[in-house]
C-alpha cells in the first residue's frame, strides 16, 4: 500500500495550489462565473412568485430548489456548492 504524510495535500487535477493568491483568485472568479446560471434561475422563481405568475408553495419551492441543486450537481460537479 502506498502512502503519503498526512502533511502533504494530494493534487487534483485543475488545482491552482501551486499558483499562490492569483490561482485562488481566479478559481473564485471561475466558480462565480459558474454558479451564476443557477442562481439566475433561483432569483427569476423567486420573482415569479412575487408578481403572481406562480402560486406561492413551499412544497413546490422546495421541489424546484431540489431539481436547480440537482442540476447544478450533475454540471458542475466538485464546483457544485453543496446546500
Amino acid at each position: 500500500m502506498i502512502s503519503r504524510p498526512m502533511s502533504t495535500r494530494a493534487q487534483a487535477p485543475g488545482a491552482c495550489w501551486d499558483w499562490g493568491s492569483a490561482g485562488v483568485a481566479w478559481e473564485q472568479w471561475a466558480r462565480g462565473c459558474a454558479t451564476a446560471p443557477f442562481d439566475t434561475l433561483r432569483a427569476n422563481y423567486a420573482a415569479a412568485v412575487r408578481s403572481g405568475a406562480v402560486a406561492p408553495s413551499l412544497l413546490a419551492a422546495s421541489r424546484f430548489e431540489r431539481n436547480v441543486a440537482r442540476l447544478e450537481s450533475l454540471l458542475l460537479g466538485t464546483w457544485a456548492r453543496a446546500r
